[in-house]
């Protein structure tokens, strides 16, 4: 009778030791599968933010006397028109030509030469800089009221946002440049430079550096606005200096820093010495500089 009762005890026991055994390797189970899962989950979700696109719009400052004005509402359609639903638009006023800082010189262009100038300082080193919501390597564009723009169909495209992309990322132009043109006046191209080929575009837009006239469609960093204008002033003054895109222009020759234009190749309209993407549209507006 003791025998059959012994083993009956060892297997009692060794079926214990299993269920424990099998206990032990079910939590392990789980614990590994939980940590698995997390992991999984936590990759996912920093993947997904990564790949998360910015969705701030940069923006973009429309200069203008009356921002009610048919000047301002044509360059505004005509921003929308070829970077749909990609800038925040705002209005900025000229600075009055009865502000304290204006020229005093009884010559009506000088006074409108420095109302051009006081306002571009503003923007830059005011109201660029002080945008908390904007980091210093993030774009904000600038147009006058008479700009246009050369067709994107052109260059069998639909509109310009993934070409400006191209350049608003390419990190020469943003970490050391940090200004580009949109379009650029009567332009001296570097040779010597290299050409960016915008993609999808048939190899058919081209943006060169160079040094020229206009400030009707720029953009630039926050990091570059805060000194832009103490580092043109630093090379002032210079023969012959009257609006501040020619102050530029020398700024450019004289510290062989030139920038990029968008759309170098496109010199429209013909004849006009404009070239780049944008430009000054004189069949719709005249010049308020030259009034």
């Amino acid at each position: 009778m003791s025998q059959p009762m012994f083993h009956t005890s060892i297997n009692c026991r060794l079926l214990k030791l299993f269920l424990v055994f099998i206990s032990i390797a079910i939590v392990y189970l789980c614990f590994n599968a939980y940590t698995t899962i997390t992991s999984i989950l936590t990759n996912t979700r920093n993947i997904q933010i990564q790949s998360e696109p910015n969705q701030m719009r940069p923006h973009a400052y429309i200069i203008t006397e009356n921002c009610t004005s048919l000047r301002f509402n044509t360059t505004k359609e005509n921003i929308q028109r070829v970077f749909p639903n990609f800038f925040t638009i705002l209005c900025y006023l000229f600075v009055p030509l009865n502000d304290t800082r204006i020229h005093t010189a009884s010559v009506p262009l000088w006074k409108k030469f420095s109302s051009n100038l006081l306002t571009f300082i503003d923007i830059w080193t005011y109201k660029i800089p002080n945008d908390l919501n904007i980091n210093e390597l993030e774009w904000t564009f600038i147009f006058e009221d008479d700009v246009n723009f050369v067709d994107p169909s052109k260059v069998s495209l639909l509109n310009y946002i993934t070409t400006l992309q191209e350049l608003m990322y390419n990190k020469e132009i943003q970490s050391k440049h940090g200004f580009l043109y949109l379009g650029i006046c009567g332009p001296t191209f570097d040779n010597n430079n290299q050409t960016l080929i915008s993609k999808n575009t048939n190899n058919s837009l081209f943006s060169k550096k160079a040094f020229g006239y206009c400030l009707h469609a720029t953009g630039i960093t926050k990091r570059r606005s805060r000194l832009f204008w103490a580092e043109i002033s630093s090379y002032r003054p210079n023969p012959g200096e009257e609006a501040l895109d020619a102050q530029l222009r020398s700024y450019c020759i004289r510290s062989d820093n030139h920038f990029y234009t968008m759309g170098s190749n496109f010199h429209f309209p013909p004849g006009t010495g404009h070239y780049g993407i944008a430009y000054q549209d004189r069949g719709r507006f005249s010049t308020t500089i030259a009034k």
